[in-house]
């Protein structure tokens, strides 16, 4: 039983500096843009807070 709570906690730990790499990766990949020029690019999109 211990040997499969440290495969799974190895695997575990795989996991989470995996995702890390990548967020790091991806947040120096893909600039930072403002809310507005986000929302503006997506077809279709409204602003925050409009109702119509």
């Amino acid at each position: 039983m211990a040997e499969f709570l440290m495969q799974w906690l190895w695997l575990l730990v795989a996991f989470v500096l995996g995702a890390l790499v990548m967020y790091v990766i991806i947040g120096m990949a893909v600039p930072a843009e403002s809310e507005e020029d986000a929302f503006s690019d997506l077809p279709g999109a409204r602003e925050i807070g409009d109702d119509a």
